[in-house]
């Protein structure tokens, strides 16, 4: 033990909210911040205290006590608290990449404005770690990841591994040892303090303190606490824990350097930590024991570790507990209150592909963006993401309030698109198209948020004025070539006009609900289409025949079974697939974090369902399938040989449109019943041996067999988070599920290889933070009424890049906008992309001001989601003055040359994300073609 030494890191884990809503923990943590403060102070010999690698404690803190902040820049500085490089802790794979990058943004921003950054990959959080976790750290000056979630003691024997990133990018890691993150505060500060063991957590009435408890009827279910808390000391503890530890954890380090960590969840500091630091060097006089910081501990791992040869661990950390010198993985919060996810999926849409994008663009075009508000909105999502909250395992008031938050940032969103729209169309020059009469001229434009080119049947609502409608209408391009369209419905309406200078008006118009073959939009642009009343004119309303099994369209033929299944045939292709889309339920006798199956175990494959055709138009054909299932009605019927049962019904409506080479799906299920997980099932190839699921900047390969772990601590999971897609393919052929929000899948190693997307995942919310908290009166993580999902299936050619499944899965979640709009005297061009990318398999993932704010000066970030280098060519509307790329953290790179005044070329390779800081020429009025 000479050349050992031991660094005692103080710290805690603090969720945001969890056990409490947020303002009744930020009470908490000003208590918890102050003592802090009051140590920091006071005591030199207290070293250090980590704030958990987060910073919006700071900002939650000083709202309550602004007269603290030029303390805390002080202890910033000197190092003595340490906070970030996050702004909140969040949940990895339940969020999209983008969101974690400004995250850290967010995080590096915060923190500088208190003094420092503490740049150490701290990540105790998240349940797993993504593939690309080591390229993010690195591009913010990173280098030591330290988590626990996700790696075991098979991966790594040693503590100490090399973690090798998709895209290569390698960094030393710890993934600590035996009880990971609080090893010292349970071997040696509870025993000491306390004299409490690893299972001691009943509290005695007379050991006194003062408890303190409300006893009236609305109070009584707060938490007990002690106003003067036991100020004791067991120095005969420490040499038989101190022994204990070292015992314990004496194979797992590779280096002189051992890590023991004090703190726990909503921890806080206990000046009494220099007391026992010194005591263990009176006991231990050969002990080199320190009271450390993980910056320190850094460097000196860092000094030793040149010349050592570590294990290599590679790609995405989901490994399950295979012993105590590993934590859980505790994957299952996934599905945990689903809406949740799904809602994170929508407000981080309309963010990263609407607002922020054409806001640039607007502000390109001479609109003054100046504002924060796009700062603001991505805060409430940010907020949203940590672990404990999208996660979907905390009270239903904090949820709750998640909603809230995803209805701030959505409403934000699409104000800002909107502002931004306005600004785009009265740009455009619709003089090439306008009639004598330009006043009376009407116009739609489709905005295009994706890089490919689009042609597609969208849903589209046009009103034509009642003094101009002549029954019918014509929709034609800018070379004068009918659009192809289908009225769904006609009806007389009156929609308030605004405008600053005057008070509300109304339109008196004849709205018509349509369905359109938009062809050729531009990618991450628009096209502009005049609408033209017509007289005498048939508008054909869409016919809805009933009872007809069978949809087609020129790709691919869906045919309807008797039990609700459905078989699809891809012509191109010439591949079936059967059976598909059965709905499967189980019991859930888990919680938020473990999923436990319970039977009754119940299909739709015998069902017989009400099946009728919703629509058979030339555009759009759509079969809906009408399921009641007869279910148990909460846990503990399930146990009973006759239990309550409820129905719950399923409505699954499948829809094919014109020119689509994939089926979209849309469920509602009346959840009427407890604690139960409901899958929807594809059988899909029977050779496959492996699934890819689309993550932060990355398409993740995983393997459909399961491998060998009995005895295991905990079992590893099968079933895996997802953004996007999941594909499932056999090189010749495959089948993709596209989501919109819907995180977890499992690819079950049976027969047909059937790929089972979960829906929701109901449970009772019961927790143990010492004792049982029983909450299940709230019924939040029940996810009771109304449900609605959204996914679509695609089969393809060869694998996911051959079959060109993500520009598919973009385009599935990220819709044409639809603007209806009069004359422009502009300068653009009726049609025009404002960026492109010329190969699709390099992906946009933001387009948006620069963290510095400057006038015309934008960052682009691209990816390469594949496993080879792809080249492309990046075009812009508008001349670009310098150009450099940069890292994640916006520092300039290196300066990139241009190969025209708007354009660049660039090489990524595979698994790679590119940021580049781009500043535009004040932009000039276009000639008018």
């Amino acid at each position: 033990m000479k050349n050992k030494v031991f660094h005692v890191i103080s710290n805690t884990h603090w969720d945001r909210e969890w056990r409490f809503p947020f303002q009744k923990n930020r009470q908490m943590l000003v208590d918890m911040i102050d003592e802090v403060l009051d140590i920091l102070y006071k005591e030199p010999k207290y070293r250090a205290f980590h704030l958990d690698s987060q910073s919006i404690v700071l900002k939650d803190y000083l709202e309550v006590k602004p007269h603290k902040e030029k303390l805390i820049k002080r202890l910033v500085k000197q190092n003595r608290l340490l906070i970030g490089p996050w702004y909140i802790l969040p949940e990895e794979y339940q969020v999209g990449g983008e969101n974690l990058i400004r995250n850290l943004l967010l995080g590096h921003k915060t923190c500088k404005k208190y003094g420092g950054v503490s740049k150490i990959g701290y990540s105790p959080f998240s349940w797993g770690q993504i593939s690309q976790l080591p390229q993010l750290y690195n591009e913010f000056g990173i280098e030591l990841i330290m988590f626990y979630r996700g790696v075991n003691s098979l991966d790594s024997k040693k503590a100490e591994f090399i973690w090798e990133g998709a895209d290569g990018t390698k960094a030393i890691s710890s993934r600590f040892s035996t009880m990971p993150r609080y090893n010292f505060y349970f071997y040696i500060y509870r025993p000491v303090v306390h004299n409490e063991g690893f299972y001691d957590i009943d509290y005695k009435w007379q050991r006194g303190g003062t408890p303190f408890h409300f006893a009236d009827s609305e109070l009584y279910d707060e938490d007990y606490s002690i106003i003067n808390p036991v100020d004791e000391f067991f120095s005969e503890n420490i040499t038989p824990q101190v022994k204990q530890i070292i015992t314990d954890q004496v194979k797992d380090f590779t280096t002189d350097h051992v890590i023991w960590m004090e703190g726990h969840d909503s921890s806080g500091p206990n000046i009494k930590t220099v007391k026992i630091i010194e005591e263990i060097k009176k006991q231990f006089p050969g002990l080199n024991l320190e009271h450390s910081t993980l910056e320190k501990y850094a460097e000196s791992l860092y000094s030793q570790l040149k010349n050592k040869k570590l294990k290599t661990v590679r790609g995405e950390r989901r490994s399950a507990q295979y012993d105590l010198r590993s934590g859980n993985l505790y994957g299952f919060t996934t599905s945990a209150r689903m809406y949740l996810k799904q809602k994170n999926f929508e407000a981080e849409k309309w963010l990263q592909f609407y607002a922020e994008p054409f806001n640039a663009f607007s502000g390109l075009l001479g609109r003054d963006i100046k504002n924060n508000s796009l700062d603001i909105a991505w805060d409430y999502v940010i907020q949203n993401s940590a672990h404990d909250s999208i996660g979907g395992c905390s009270l239903d008031e904090i949820h709750d309030d998640m909603m809230n938050r995803y209805k701030q940032s959505i409403e934000i969103s699409q104000s800002v698109f909107e502002r931004a729209a306005k600004q785009i169309i009265n740009s455009i020059d619709t003089s090439p198209v306008e009639s004598d009469n330009r006043n009376e001229d009407i116009f739609i434009t489709v905005v295009n948020p994706n890089n490919a080119v689009r042609s597609e049947v969208v849903e589209a609502v046009i009103d034509i004025p009642e003094s101009l409608d002549k029954g019918g209408f014509s929709i034609t391009t800018d070379d004068y070539k009918e659009v192809v369209f289908e009225v769904k419905s006609k009806s007389k309406v009156q929609p308030v006009v605004e405008q600053m200078i005057d008070r509300p008006l109304f339109f008196n118009m004849i709205r018509y609900n349509v369905n359109l073959f938009v062809k050729d939009i531009p990618g991450v642009g628009y096209k502009t289409f005049k609408v033209t009343p017509i007289n005498n004119r048939r508008v054909d309303i869409a016919n809805s025949p009933r009872n007809l099994p069978l949809i087609e369209n020129e790709f691919l033929k869906v045919k309807l079974n008797a039990n609700g299944t459905f078989d699809v045939y891809d012509l191109i292709n010439n591949k079936s697939f059967r059976n598909l889309g059965y709905i499967y339920d189980e019991g859930e006798a888990g919680h938020a974090w473990v999923n436990e199956s319970v039977k009754p175990f119940v299909t739709t494959l015998k069902s017989k369902p009400k099946i009728t055709t919703e629509s058979l138009s030339k555009l759009k054909k759509e079969v809906l399938v009408q399921h009641k299932l007869k279910l148990p009605i909460n846990l503990s019927e399930r146990h009973k040989k006759r239990p309550k049962t409820k129905e719950v019904k399923i409505d699954l409506l499948v829809s094919l449109k014109h020119n689509s080479k994939r089926v979209d799906l849309f469920l509602k299920v009346d959840n009427t019943i407890e604690s139960h997980r409901m899958r929807i099932m594809f059988p899909t190839l029977p050779a496959a041996k492996y699934s890819w699921g689309e993550g932060q900047f990355d398409v993740v390969k995983r393997e459909i067999k399961h491998i060998d772990s009995k005895g295991w601590i905990e079992q590893p999971m099968y079933d895996y988070p997802m953004d996007h897609f999941v594909d499932v393919s056999d090189n010749n052929h495959g089948i993709a599920a596209l989501v919109k929000g819907l995180k977890e899948y499992e690819v079950i190693d049976d027969n047909q290889k059937t790929l089972a997307v979960t829906l929701f995942r109901a449970f009772e919310y019961i927790i143990q933070p010492s004792s049982t908290q029983d909450y299940t009166h709230q019924k939040g993580a029940q996810c009771l009424g109304q449900q609605s999902f959204e996914l679509s299936l695609y089969p393809h050619k060869g694998d996911w890049i051959k079959g060109n499944v993500y520009e598919e899965a973009l385009n599935f979640n990220n819709d044409p906008r639809i603007i209806e709009h009069g004359s422009s005297a502009g300068y653009l061009p009726l049609s025009g992309s404002f960026l492109r990318s010329s190969n699709k398999n390099i992906l946009v993932s933001c387009f948006k001001e620069s963290e510095t704010k400057k006038r015309n000066q934008f960052v682009l970030r691209l990816y390469n989601p594949t496993n080879i280098k792809q080249k492309s060519s990046v075009k812009f509307l508008f001349n670009i003055k310098s150009l450099s790329e940069t890292t994640l953290e916006e520092k300039v790179k290196e300066d990139v040359c241009l190969i025209s005044k708007n354009q660049f070329e660039i090489e990524i390779n595979s698994k790679k994300i590119k940021t580049y800081l781009i500043e535009f020429t004040n932009m000039k009025r276009m000639e008018k073609k």
